[in-house]
């Protein structure tokens, strides 16, 4: 399953590098921060905001994904356990869910 990097906005996370929960925080950081969203004037251009929580931290990692038109879905990755195939899963959901309203729009 492929991510709509296109729908994506925002991306906002909070997670310790050394916690074994933070695995889809990471790796999902990792594939949205590339070239072509790194820019501002580019049309791909998602906006990251990033806090690492000290070593011993009680606070789960989460993420907040923000997709065109305003919708913006939280989620709690180490309260729900979630793997980056779940995270990935319920991001295409939404974003074709998005891409069908741009379509039928047009």
């Amino acid at each position: 399953m492929s991510i709509p990097v296109q729908t994506i906005t925002s991306f906002r996370t909070a997670f310790s590098p050394f916690s074994p929960l933070a695995r889809p925080c990471r790796i999902l950081l990792n594939i949205l921060q590339n070239p072509s969203t790194a820019s501002p004037s580019s049309a791909s251009h998602i906006k990251i905001q990033v806090s690492h929580l000290p070593r011993n931290s009680p606070q789960l990692p989460e993420m907040t994904i923000g997709f065109k038109g305003g919708k913006e879905i939280k989620l709690e990755v180490g309260k729900r356990k979630m793997k980056i195939g779940d995270v990935v899963d319920e991001i295409a959901r939404i974003g074709r869910v998005i891409e069908r309203e741009e379509s039928l729009k047009s």
